[in-house]
């Protein structure tokens, strides 16, 4: 196998870090459904102001998934949805819900913590969901009285840094460093709505959090087997550079 120069940053990029880590990450987000296919059982779309904005795609191709984009510095993905629409009745529903998936790459040179420079990879997860419902009720002669409004927003996040490092014995490693933020989430409401607490009634936070944490593009997803698989494919390669 011919060496490669672990300083060029394009070489790894292109060698190694695509078709490890970029193409299967994005193959396992576009597994998961799409969420511009999660409105329930029942819903009416509205379509007006509805998001559909996917990295990678025209909005001339509905349908497709995201892809990774090249940056100056790497690779980002994103799909940004936002779907107006109701819930008919009696007591009518009118809905948001909005989901903001963001993964990004970069590749860069850093010091490790003797002050070295080495090369590095950041990887980050993000996700964005609200949720926003006006409720009116139909009385005498089809008058609408309106029931107030609720909404809840929660964003989840992680990021991994991994640095290529050969130590004092010339054993080659990848070392990560892994950075895992708390849910943060809130909610609020207006006039006489019908849940007490709309964070609770809007957004399911545990079964979100469940998911984010042990999905297939989860962070414990990307340790076990991209960055696994990664780290088997250059660390005897990086002995020998």
């Amino acid at each position: 196998m011919p060496e490669f120069n672990f300083s060029d940053r394009e070489v790894f990029s292109q060698r190694y870090l695509k078709p490890l880590l970029i193409d299967p990450l994005e193959e396992r987000l576009n597994a998961m459904p799409d969420y511009t296919l999660t409105l329930p059982a029942g819903a009416v779309a509205s379509g007006q102001g509805a998001i559909n904005d996917k990295s990678g795609v025209t909005a001339s191709n509905a349908g497709l998934r995201a892809r990774f984009v090249r940056t100056p510095s790497g690779w980002y993905y994103g799909d940004h949805v936002l779907l107006q629409w109701q819930q008919p009745g009696d007591v009518s529903h009118q809905r948001e819900s909005e989901q903001d998936l963001q993964y990004g790459v970069s590749v860069t040179e850093q010091p490790d913590m003797a002050g070295v420079p080495r090369l590095t990879v950041d990887l980050y997860g993000s996700l964005m969901r609200y949720e926003r419902d006006a409720v009116s009720q139909t009385v005498g002669r089809g008058r609408q009285v309106d029931l107030g409004r609720g909404w809840a927003r929660a964003t989840l996040h992680w990021s991994l840094q991994l640095q290529l490092i050969v130590d004092s014995g010339g054993r080659a490693n990848l070392v990560s460093r892994v950075r895992k933020a708390a849910p943060v989430a809130d909610g609020g409401k207006s006039g006489a709505y019908i849940a007490s607490d709309p964070l609770a009634h809007l957004l399911n936070l545990p079964r979100l959090t469940q998911a984010w944490d042990h999905g297939s593009a989860s962070l414990s997803a990307v340790q076990d087997y991209l960055v696994a698989r990664l780290a088997a494919a250059i660390e005897p390669a990086l002995a020998n550079d």
